[in-house]
């Protein structure tokens, strides 16, 4: 988890300015559909799941134990990274991308 007042090295990703949802208005909706939800709960899911795919990138790349947790985290949280996923999932299911 990032300690309070982190600055990401490469900015934040943002999508509430490009017609997406921010992390209150996500968790507003699941815990009116029953999954109590806060706004952190959201981003730690969706960085959860984001780790996920980023882990294995970092093994191709050699990297091992520690290094690769604190890596695969750091590319996880990278407004690039999460860029390059939306990027391809956006291909992916022929939806356009946001600008």
């Amino acid at each position: 988890m990032m300690p309070k007042g982190h600055k990401s090295q490469h900015g934040y990703a943002t999508v509430g300015s490009d017609g997406g949802l921010g992390f209150r208005e996500i968790a507003d909706i699941m815990s009116a559909d029953g999954d109590k939800m806060n706004h952190a709960t959201a981003r730690n899911i969706l960085l959860r799941g984001l780790h996920k795919l980023a882990r294995p990138m970092c093994e191709l790349h050699g990297m091992k134990g520690e290094d690769l947790d604190r890596e695969s985290m750091k590319t996880a949280s990278d407004p690039r990274f999460q860029d390059a996923v939306l990027s391809m999932l956006a291909e992916h299911y022929g939806i356009k991308k946001p600008v």
